[in-house]
């Protein structure tokens, strides 16, 4: 990819709690494709699920031919820029298949994972998104959220009852609660962003072990400040001194 220059780098942590860690990264700087993977908490074989998610996520984007005339499976929304609708195909490939292998593996039924994925082709960044792992732009200082978390009280109007308690007992119990994710149902939605990145721009995945604990204006400082690899083992470090509560996996990519 001539037209801009990438420097990235990823880490995922286990975390000072968990057992198991169920996150994963994707760092091909081949492709230029980049993807964090978080498997669903309280489901069986999480670790599983997102392992699959990213190396299928890899496989798919490899064998991918984004010629002009491409026929389908790229023919759905055809205003869209070609390499979205393919990454769109691809996270949606990526479900077919868990999806396909639980059904024919009985013993990994209810796994699931989030995925969320950065693909740089063409001069421009695309991002496909399901769950609730994140996309950051950082330009200028400023952290800017580029997915939805796909959960419950993030998907639905926030209407605020009178009795403010109830209020935070209805947010604490369904905040967490996914509306998507990858491998539970034969097909999904697939939220997409995309656009032109421009010299000195950050880019920052991470799962909610990350988020959850170090705030949108640090993770901007940490990811500016640093190179792409110093960065990682800065935000791991720091959600890890908060209590490291949840597994972690954080993918920095800086523009040239």
């Amino acid at each position: 990819m001539a037209e801009i220059g990438i420097i990235a780098s990823g880490l995922t942590h286990q975390g000072r709690h968990r057992e198991v860690n169920q996150d994963q990264i994707l760092v091909n700087r081949q492709l230029h494709l980049y993807a964090v993977a978080d498997g669903v908490e309280g489901a069986p074989f999480g670790e599983v699920a997102s392992k699959m998610a990213v190396e299928e996520l890899e496989k798919i984007i490899s064998d991918l031919k984004l010629d002009e005339d491409a026929t389908p499976p790229f023919e759905d929304q055809p205003r869209l820029p070609l390499s979205a609708r393919a990454l769109k195909y691809a996270l949606r490939e990526v479900n077919r298949r868990i999806y396909n292998y639980v059904q024919e593996n009985p013993k990994y039924k209810g796994m699931g994972t989030t995925l969320t994925a950065l693909w740089f082709t063409q001069g421009k960044a695309f991002v496909g998104h399901i769950g609730d792992s994140r996309a950051y732009l950082i330009r200028k200082g400023q952290a800017q959220q580029l997915t939805q978390d796909h959960t419950t009280i993030a998907d639905r109007p926030v209407q605020v009852p009178e009795d403010l308690e109830l209020y935070e007992e209805i947010a604490n119990a369904s905040e967490h609660e996914l509306t998507r994710a990858v491998g539970i149902n034969p097909d999904l939605v697939v939220q997409l962003a995309g656009g032109t990145p421009h010299p000195g721009d950050r880019f920052v995945l991470c799962t909610d072990g990350l988020y959850g604990l170090v705030r949108d204006f640090e993770i901007a400082q940490i990811a500016e400040q640093n190179t792409p690899q110093l960065a990682c083992r800065k935000l791991i470090q720091l959600a890890n001194q908060r209590g490291g509560v949840d597994n972690i996996a954080v993918v920095v990519i800086e523009i040239d």
